[in-house]
Formats: C-alpha cells, structure tokens, sequence
C-alpha cells in the first residue's frame, strides 16, 4: 500500500514505479511470470533483468496508444486494454454484466 500524493489544485499521484520494480526484483525468484500493469518505458530495465537473471516470462498489460513500444517489444506478451474497451471498462452509470453468467 502507498499513499496517494494530492498536490494543490486536487491532482493526485500514485507514483509507485520504484516500489513496483523492487516487489518483482524481490519475488522473481519464486515466479514463473511476473505480469506488469503499465505502459511506462521506464521499465524495459526491469523487464529485461527478469528474462536475463531470474528466467521469469513478463507480460505486459497496458493501454494500446501511449504504451511505449520498446517495452512491448521486451515483453514476452502483451495484452492491449485498447483494443476491447467494453471488456475492460466500466459502463457509466453501472457494472457490467459479467460474462458467461
């Protein structure tokens, strides 16, 4: 858990990059596949220190158009939240309907 930073004005930020990078540098080594949650490009580096080092398949899962295409080109997969929006995203003004049921 991480709090959130709220900056004058009402913005708010996560701001989680390191703490996602130590807790998979940290797990690695009991983790076939690490799965990251980001577009970021920032974390090639890692993602290229899990394949090499800790022989852990990474997949990727981002939004389509801003993820950075060097990290998708590292990944072993990658999932586009993009594509399918109705699958991932909450209607307005309620929940989805699950699948299958």
């Amino acid at each position: 858990m991480k709090d959130l930073q709220i900056f004058a004005g009402g913005a708010k930020k996560g701001d989680w990059d390191v703490g996602m990078a130590v807790d998979a540098i940290k797990s690695a080594d009991k983790l076939d596949v690490v799965v990251i949650v980001t577009g970021d490009g920032d974390f090639v580096p890692l993602v290229m220190y899990l394949k090499e080092n800790k022989g852990c398949v990474v997949e990727v899962i981002a939004f389509g158009e801003p993820a950075s295409g060097k990290l998708v080109e590292s990944a072993d997969d990658y999932t586009d939240l993009g594509k399918g929006l109705d699958k991932y995203l909450l209607k307005a003004g309620g929940r989805r309907k699950a699948v299958g049921r």
